[in-house]
Protein backbone atom coordinates (compact mmCIF):
# COMPACT_ATOMS: atom_id res chain seq x y z
CA UNK A 1 0.00 0.00 0.00
CA UNK A 2 1.41 3.57 -0.66
CA UNK A 3 2.20 5.65 2.02
CA UNK A 4 2.00 9.35 3.16
CA UNK A 5 5.50 11.07 3.68
CA UNK A 6 4.81 14.55 4.17
CA UNK A 7 2.84 16.19 1.77
CA UNK A 8 2.49 12.74 -0.69
CA UNK A 9 2.54 9.69 -1.29
CA UNK A 10 5.29 7.34 -1.67
CA UNK A 11 5.51 3.26 -2.22
CA UNK A 12 8.49 0.86 -2.60
CA UNK A 13 9.16 -0.87 -5.90
CA UNK A 14 11.39 -3.93 -6.54
CA UNK A 15 14.08 -3.65 -9.06
CA UNK A 16 15.81 -5.98 -11.44
CA UNK A 17 18.83 -7.18 -8.87
CA UNK A 18 15.88 -8.41 -6.60
CA UNK A 19 15.87 -5.20 -4.36
CA UNK A 20 13.63 -2.40 -3.44
CA UNK A 21 13.55 0.99 -3.40
CA UNK A 22 11.41 3.59 -2.09
CA UNK A 23 9.71 6.20 -5.02
CA UNK A 24 7.84 8.55 -4.81
CA UNK A 25 4.93 8.95 -6.41
CA UNK A 26 4.29 12.37 -7.15
CA UNK A 27 0.80 13.02 -5.87
CA UNK A 28 -1.38 13.84 -3.19
CA UNK A 29 -4.43 11.66 -4.43
CA UNK A 30 -4.74 8.56 -2.40
CA UNK A 31 -6.73 6.37 -5.16
CA UNK A 32 -4.11 7.79 -8.09
CA UNK A 33 -1.24 6.46 -6.09
CA UNK A 34 -2.93 3.29 -5.47
CA UNK A 35 -3.48 3.20 -9.51
CA UNK A 36 0.54 4.31 -10.25
CA UNK A 37 1.63 1.45 -7.00
CA UNK A 38 -0.64 -1.47 -9.14
CA UNK A 39 1.12 -0.04 -12.14
CA UNK A 40 4.62 -0.47 -10.87
CA UNK A 41 3.58 -3.82 -9.61
CA UNK A 42 2.27 -4.97 -13.34
CA UNK A 43 5.52 -3.72 -14.72
CA UNK A 44 7.53 -6.22 -12.32
CA UNK A 45 5.38 -8.54 -12.63
CA UNK A 46 6.04 -8.37 -16.65
CA UNK A 47 9.72 -8.20 -15.77
CA UNK A 48 9.54 -4.75 -17.53
CA UNK A 49 12.55 -3.28 -15.94
CA UNK A 50 13.60 -1.19 -18.49
CA UNK A 51 10.38 0.63 -17.53
CA UNK A 52 10.33 0.29 -13.84
CA UNK A 53 13.33 1.39 -13.40
CA UNK A 54 12.87 4.85 -15.22
CA UNK A 55 10.26 5.34 -13.09
CA UNK A 56 12.19 5.22 -10.36
CA UNK A 57 14.39 8.63 -10.99
CA UNK A 58 12.04 10.73 -10.07
CA UNK A 59 8.37 12.20 -9.17
CA UNK A 60 8.14 13.62 -12.78
CA UNK A 61 9.26 10.35 -14.89
CA UNK A 62 6.88 8.47 -12.77
CA UNK A 63 4.17 10.63 -13.77
CA UNK A 64 5.02 10.71 -17.30
CA UNK A 65 5.02 6.73 -17.02
CA UNK A 66 1.42 6.78 -15.37
CA UNK A 67 0.00 9.06 -18.22
CA UNK A 68 1.53 6.74 -20.81
CA UNK A 69 0.45 3.70 -19.26
CA UNK A 70 -3.24 5.30 -18.87
CA UNK A 71 -3.32 6.05 -22.62
CA UNK A 72 -1.87 2.30 -23.17
CA UNK A 73 0.24 0.34 -25.88
CA UNK A 74 0.55 3.55 -27.99
CA UNK A 75 1.57 5.46 -24.99
CA UNK A 76 3.97 3.19 -23.56
CA UNK A 77 5.88 2.84 -27.20
CA UNK A 78 6.27 6.51 -27.25
CA UNK A 79 7.79 6.76 -23.57
CA UNK A 80 9.96 3.90 -24.51
CA UNK A 81 11.02 6.00 -27.39
CA UNK A 82 11.32 9.32 -24.92
CA UNK A 83 13.89 7.10 -23.25
CA UNK A 84 16.55 6.25 -26.15
CA UNK A 85 16.30 9.46 -26.86
CA UNK A 86 19.62 11.40 -25.60
CA UNK A 87 20.38 15.14 -24.21
CA UNK A 88 22.55 16.64 -27.31
CA UNK A 89 23.77 18.94 -23.91
CA UNK A 90 25.58 16.44 -22.68
CA UNK A 91 28.00 15.83 -25.33
CA UNK A 92 28.95 19.91 -26.34
CA UNK A 93 32.23 19.97 -24.51
CA UNK A 94 33.35 16.97 -26.37
CA UNK A 95 32.10 18.81 -29.40
CA UNK A 96 33.96 22.29 -28.61
CA UNK A 97 37.41 19.46 -28.22
CA UNK A 98 37.01 17.87 -31.14
CA UNK A 99 35.93 21.70 -33.03
CA UNK A 100 39.65 22.72 -31.59
CA UNK A 101 41.72 20.62 -33.45
CA UNK A 102 39.71 21.97 -36.19
CA UNK A 103 39.38 25.99 -35.91
CA UNK A 104 41.18 28.10 -33.91
CA UNK A 105 40.32 28.28 -30.60
CA UNK A 106 38.67 31.85 -30.81
CA UNK A 107 36.74 30.53 -33.31
CA UNK A 108 35.78 27.48 -31.16
CA UNK A 109 34.96 30.06 -28.15
CA UNK A 110 32.31 31.63 -30.70
CA UNK A 111 30.97 29.02 -32.03
CA UNK A 112 29.57 27.44 -28.04
CA UNK A 113 28.68 30.92 -27.29
CA UNK A 114 26.23 31.08 -30.62
CA UNK A 115 25.55 27.15 -30.28
CA UNK A 116 23.69 28.31 -27.66
CA UNK A 117 21.14 29.84 -29.23
CA UNK A 118 19.91 26.47 -30.61
CA UNK A 119 21.51 24.23 -27.53
CA UNK A 120 20.65 26.21 -24.21
CA UNK A 121 22.82 25.61 -21.47
CA UNK A 122 21.19 23.76 -18.87
CA UNK A 123 18.13 22.54 -20.04
CA UNK A 124 17.87 19.01 -22.00
CA UNK A 125 17.84 19.38 -25.87
CA UNK A 126 16.79 16.12 -26.85
CA UNK A 127 17.88 14.25 -30.27
CA UNK A 128 15.11 13.92 -31.43
CA UNK A 129 14.28 18.23 -31.48
CA UNK A 130 17.14 18.01 -33.45
CA UNK A 131 15.35 18.44 -36.89
CA UNK A 132 15.33 20.95 -40.04
CA UNK A 133 11.98 22.40 -38.47
CA UNK A 134 13.23 23.40 -34.82
CA UNK A 135 16.82 24.52 -36.95
CA UNK A 136 15.03 27.09 -38.85
CA UNK A 137 12.94 28.05 -36.13
CA UNK A 138 15.90 29.34 -34.15
CA UNK A 139 17.54 30.58 -37.24
CA UNK A 140 14.00 32.48 -37.70
CA UNK A 141 14.23 33.99 -34.21
CA UNK A 142 17.80 35.09 -34.47
CA UNK A 143 18.09 39.23 -33.72
CA UNK A 144 21.20 38.97 -36.65
CA UNK A 145 22.13 40.17 -39.31
CA UNK A 146 22.45 37.63 -42.67
CA UNK A 147 26.31 37.73 -42.05
CA UNK A 148 25.98 37.11 -38.81
CA UNK A 149 23.26 34.12 -39.08
CA UNK A 150 25.47 32.46 -41.01
CA UNK A 151 28.20 32.61 -38.63
CA UNK A 152 25.39 30.64 -36.14
CA UNK A 153 24.65 28.13 -39.39
CA UNK A 154 28.36 27.23 -39.52
CA UNK A 155 28.97 26.78 -35.86
CA UNK A 156 25.42 24.58 -35.47
CA UNK A 157 26.53 22.80 -38.68
CA UNK A 158 30.08 21.64 -36.85
CA UNK A 159 28.04 20.42 -34.00
CA UNK A 160 26.53 18.59 -36.54
CA UNK A 161 29.38 17.31 -37.99
CA UNK A 162 30.58 15.99 -34.72
CA UNK A 163 27.54 14.40 -33.98
CA UNK A 164 27.27 12.22 -37.47
CA UNK A 165 31.25 11.35 -36.57
CA UNK A 166 30.55 9.83 -33.04
CA UNK A 167 27.28 8.57 -34.47
CA UNK A 168 24.68 10.24 -32.33
CA UNK A 169 22.77 11.08 -35.53
CA UNK A 170 22.62 9.82 -38.96
CA UNK A 171 22.92 12.54 -40.90
CA UNK A 172 23.76 16.80 -40.83
CA UNK A 173 20.15 18.45 -40.48
CA UNK A 174 21.84 21.80 -41.41
CA UNK A 175 23.21 20.36 -45.10
CA UNK A 176 19.70 20.59 -45.96
CA UNK A 177 19.00 24.15 -44.75
CA UNK A 178 20.36 26.89 -47.13
CA UNK A 179 22.57 29.52 -44.77
CA UNK A 180 21.10 33.04 -44.71
CA UNK A 181 22.12 35.63 -47.27
CA UNK A 182 25.63 37.32 -46.58
CA UNK A 183 25.18 41.56 -45.69
CA UNK A 184 25.42 43.48 -48.61
CA UNK A 185 29.43 43.86 -49.13
CA UNK A 186 30.34 47.16 -47.52
CA UNK A 187 33.05 49.44 -49.44
CA UNK A 188 33.07 52.51 -47.63
CA UNK A 189 36.33 54.01 -48.03
CA UNK A 190 37.95 57.38 -48.68
CA UNK A 191 40.45 58.86 -50.97
CA UNK A 192 44.09 58.98 -50.08
CA UNK A 193 43.82 62.37 -49.51
CA UNK A 194 41.36 61.89 -47.21
CA UNK A 195 42.77 59.22 -45.76
CA UNK A 196 45.68 61.33 -45.23
CA UNK A 197 44.27 63.82 -43.59
CA UNK A 198 42.54 61.46 -41.77
CA UNK A 199 45.70 59.75 -40.36
CA UNK A 200 47.36 63.08 -39.59
CA UNK A 201 44.16 64.08 -37.69
CA UNK A 202 45.12 60.96 -34.40
CA UNK A 203 47.34 61.56 -31.94
CA UNK A 204 50.44 59.58 -31.21
CA UNK A 205 50.50 56.39 -30.93
CA UNK A 206 47.31 56.11 -32.55
CA UNK A 207 48.55 58.16 -35.82
CA UNK A 208 51.41 55.60 -36.27
CA UNK A 209 48.89 52.79 -35.93
CA UNK A 210 46.03 54.59 -38.32
CA UNK A 211 48.25 54.89 -40.60
CA UNK A 212 49.33 50.75 -41.07
CA UNK A 213 45.93 50.32 -40.88
CA UNK A 214 45.02 52.81 -43.36
CA UNK A 215 48.09 51.81 -45.40
CA UNK A 216 48.21 48.07 -45.30
CA UNK A 217 44.43 46.82 -44.83
CA UNK A 218 45.63 45.52 -41.31
CA UNK A 219 43.20 44.69 -38.96
CA UNK A 220 43.02 46.60 -35.65
CA UNK A 221 43.71 43.17 -33.11
CA UNK A 222 46.75 41.78 -34.63
CA UNK A 223 47.93 45.54 -35.72
CA UNK A 224 47.73 46.62 -32.10
CA UNK A 225 50.53 43.52 -31.43
CA UNK A 226 53.04 44.65 -33.84
CA UNK A 227 56.46 44.58 -32.44
CA UNK A 228 59.66 46.80 -33.33
CA UNK A 229 61.19 43.40 -34.80
CA UNK A 230 57.79 42.77 -37.21
CA UNK A 231 58.93 45.71 -39.12
CA UNK A 232 61.51 45.16 -42.28
CA UNK A 233 62.66 48.46 -43.04
CA UNK A 234 64.49 46.74 -46.71
CA UNK A 235 61.54 45.74 -48.12
CA UNK A 236 59.25 47.75 -46.43
CA UNK A 237 56.55 45.15 -44.93
CA UNK A 238 55.33 44.16 -41.66
CA UNK A 239 54.71 40.51 -40.27
CA UNK A 240 51.03 40.58 -39.08
CA UNK A 241 50.34 37.67 -36.48
CA UNK A 242 46.79 36.91 -37.30
CA UNK A 243 45.34 33.77 -35.24
CA UNK A 244 41.99 33.36 -36.78
CA UNK A 245 43.54 30.71 -39.30
CA UNK A 246 46.70 29.82 -41.30
CA UNK A 247 46.57 33.03 -44.14
CA UNK A 248 46.17 35.63 -41.41
CA UNK A 249 49.57 35.06 -39.97
CA UNK A 250 51.41 37.12 -42.98
CA UNK A 251 53.63 39.78 -44.07
CA UNK A 252 52.08 42.83 -45.51
CA UNK A 253 53.26 45.58 -47.64
CA UNK A 254 53.06 49.25 -46.64
CA UNK A 255 52.03 51.71 -48.85
CA UNK A 256 55.13 54.78 -49.17
CA UNK A 257 53.13 57.58 -48.32
CA UNK A 258 52.36 55.53 -44.72
CA UNK A 259 56.29 53.96 -44.26
CA UNK A 260 57.40 57.24 -42.47
CA UNK A 261 54.71 56.95 -39.77
CA UNK A 262 55.89 53.45 -38.62
CA UNK A 263 59.78 53.99 -39.49
CA UNK A 264 59.47 57.17 -36.85
CA UNK A 265 57.33 54.62 -34.48
CA UNK A 266 59.82 52.44 -34.38
CA UNK A 267 62.66 54.80 -33.62
CA UNK A 268 64.99 53.81 -30.49
CA UNK A 269 62.86 50.65 -29.74
CA UNK A 270 64.08 47.51 -28.70
CA UNK A 271 63.56 44.56 -31.00
CA UNK A 272 60.60 42.67 -28.58
CA UNK A 273 58.91 46.32 -27.99
CA UNK A 274 55.44 46.81 -28.87
CA UNK A 275 55.45 49.07 -31.72
CA UNK A 276 52.86 51.71 -30.62
CA UNK A 277 53.28 52.92 -27.21
CA UNK A 278 52.12 55.87 -25.62
CA UNK A 279 55.55 58.59 -24.19
CA UNK A 280 54.37 56.88 -20.94
CA UNK A 281 55.52 53.45 -21.71
CA UNK A 282 51.52 52.46 -22.00
CA UNK A 283 50.41 50.14 -25.01
CA UNK A 284 47.77 51.64 -27.47
CA UNK A 285 44.57 49.87 -26.85
CA UNK A 286 41.53 49.17 -28.70
CA UNK A 287 39.53 51.62 -26.83
CA UNK A 288 41.94 54.31 -27.24
CA UNK A 289 42.01 53.77 -30.81
CA UNK A 290 38.58 53.99 -31.61
CA UNK A 291 38.07 56.97 -29.25
CA UNK A 292 41.42 58.40 -31.09
CA UNK A 293 39.79 57.49 -34.46
CA UNK A 294 36.14 59.42 -33.77
CA UNK A 295 37.85 62.17 -32.88
CA UNK A 296 40.33 62.11 -35.66
CA UNK A 297 37.10 61.82 -37.83
CA UNK A 298 36.00 65.30 -36.63
CA UNK A 299 38.79 67.09 -36.91
CA UNK A 300 39.18 65.67 -40.35
CA UNK A 301 35.52 66.85 -41.17
CA UNK A 302 35.06 63.25 -42.74
CA UNK A 303 32.04 60.75 -42.67
CA UNK A 304 31.34 60.10 -38.75
CA UNK A 305 30.28 56.16 -40.29
CA UNK A 306 33.78 55.44 -41.17
CA UNK A 307 35.09 52.81 -38.94
CA UNK A 308 38.45 51.57 -38.24
CA UNK A 309 37.98 48.11 -40.52
CA UNK A 310 36.78 50.60 -43.60
CA UNK A 311 40.39 51.42 -43.43
CA UNK A 312 40.57 47.99 -45.46
CA UNK A 313 38.42 48.44 -48.14
CA UNK A 314 39.98 51.96 -48.77
CA UNK A 315 42.83 50.50 -49.02
CA UNK A 316 41.89 47.53 -51.31
CA UNK A 317 39.70 49.51 -53.53
CA UNK A 318 43.35 51.89 -53.81
CA UNK A 319 45.28 49.16 -55.28
CA UNK A 320 43.42 47.51 -57.25
CA UNK A 321 42.42 51.08 -58.67
CA UNK A 322 47.05 51.01 -59.15
CA UNK A 323 46.03 47.58 -61.30
CA UNK A 324 47.72 46.12 -58.19
CA UNK A 325 47.68 41.87 -58.51
CA UNK A 326 44.19 40.73 -56.48
CA UNK A 327 46.00 38.21 -54.83
CA UNK A 328 48.75 40.50 -53.35
CA UNK A 329 45.85 42.74 -52.55
CA UNK A 330 44.14 39.34 -50.87
CA UNK A 331 47.52 38.63 -49.12
CA UNK A 332 47.29 42.04 -47.32
CA UNK A 333 43.82 41.14 -46.33
CA UNK A 334 44.52 38.08 -44.51
CA UNK A 335 42.34 36.47 -47.01
CA UNK A 336 42.90 32.96 -48.34
CA UNK A 337 42.71 33.88 -52.02
CA UNK A 338 41.77 36.83 -54.33
CA UNK A 339 37.75 35.68 -54.91
CA UNK A 340 36.44 37.86 -52.31
CA UNK A 341 38.46 40.96 -53.43
CA UNK A 342 37.40 40.40 -56.79
CA UNK A 343 33.96 39.82 -55.88
CA UNK A 344 33.83 43.12 -53.48
CA UNK A 345 36.58 45.57 -55.28
CA UNK A 346 36.59 43.78 -58.82
CA UNK A 347 34.78 46.59 -60.09
CA UNK A 348 37.12 49.22 -59.37
CA UNK A 349 39.92 47.38 -61.49
CA UNK A 350 41.33 50.26 -63.50
CA UNK A 351 39.86 51.23 -67.05
CA UNK A 352 41.56 53.22 -70.20
CA UNK A 353 40.48 56.79 -68.38
CA UNK A 354 42.24 55.62 -64.58
CA UNK A 355 45.40 54.97 -66.70
CA UNK A 356 45.37 58.39 -68.51
CA UNK A 357 44.78 60.07 -65.35
CA UNK A 358 47.47 58.39 -63.34
CA UNK A 359 49.87 59.38 -66.02
CA UNK A 360 48.80 63.32 -66.14
CA UNK A 361 49.61 62.91 -62.10
CA UNK A 362 46.02 64.11 -61.47
CA UNK A 363 44.38 60.89 -59.90
CA UNK A 364 43.81 60.63 -56.13
CA UNK A 365 42.80 56.80 -55.74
Amino acid sequence: MPFKHGKGFWTWARLRDGGRRRVRLGTDDRQVARDIEAMLQRLAGRRDWDLLEAAVNGPSTVGALYDAWVVGPEGLADFRARLADVDLNDHVEAWQTWAKRRASPASVVKYASQLRALVPAGRPFLRSQFTRKVINEALSKLEASGSTARRYHAAWSSFAKYLVEVELVDVNPLRSITPPRNNPPRSNYLSLSETKKLVDSHPEPYRALAALREGAGVEITPALSVRRRDLDEKDRTVHIRGTKNAWRDRPVFVEDWAWPYLDKAAKDKLPDALLFMDEGGRPASYYGARSAHKTALAAAQLDATYTMHDARHSFAVRCIKAGIDPQLIASNLGHQDATMVLRIYGKYRPKAADFRRARSGTDDQ
